[in-house]
């Protein structure tokens, strides 16, 4: 997925259009904290945690509470707009992209990166069953691979 920069001057207007319908679609008021959070998390391949987010903003010059944060971030994630992943440090993180992607995660800092382990990786996963996994009367409806290692920027320190 290709994610579009919106954050330079503010929201370019059929971005904010764009985010509007989207968060109207999932059954959302695309209000001012939403659009925030959602044209960020668009607009980053990083997969930030909700004080992350906060601190950026802030240096963008949105005053933004961090309770604020944390409860859109949650109603984002509940109507299925982000994912949000535990960190190996427990801090939850945020993606914006939805669709069915893997990811690497460093046990040290708890950065979180995306990778793509591989068709042959992939073909193995979709082929699972629930059956297979212990999970008997389960209906899975998403896979995802989680790496744990160590990232280069603390490899280096």
């Amino acid at each position: 997925m290709t994610r579009t920069t919106t954050r330079e001057a503010g929201f370019a207007e059929c971005a904010q259009v764009d985010i509007d319908d989207l968060l109207r679609s999932h059954g959302l008021r695309p209000t001012k904290a939403r659009r925030l959070l959602l044209a960020h998390l668009k607009s980053t391949t990083r997969h930030p945690s909700a004080e992350e987010i906060t601190d950026q903003l802030r240096r963008d010059g949105v005053g933004i509470g961090v309770a604020t944060v944390y409860q859109n971030l949650s109603r984002l994630v509940d109507a299925g707009l982000l994912i949000r992943l535990s960190g190996s440090n427990g801090c939850s993180r945020y993606d914006a992209d939805v669709s069915s992607h893997d990811h690497a995660v460093c046990e040290r800092c708890g950065r979180v990166a995306d990778f793509d382990p591989g068709p042959r990786v992939r073909n193995a996963l979709e082929e699972v069953s629930p059956c297979d996994t212990g999970l008997g009367e389960w209906s899975l409806t998403r896979t995802s691979v989680e790496m744990l290692g160590i990232c280069p920027e603390c490899r280096a320190s």
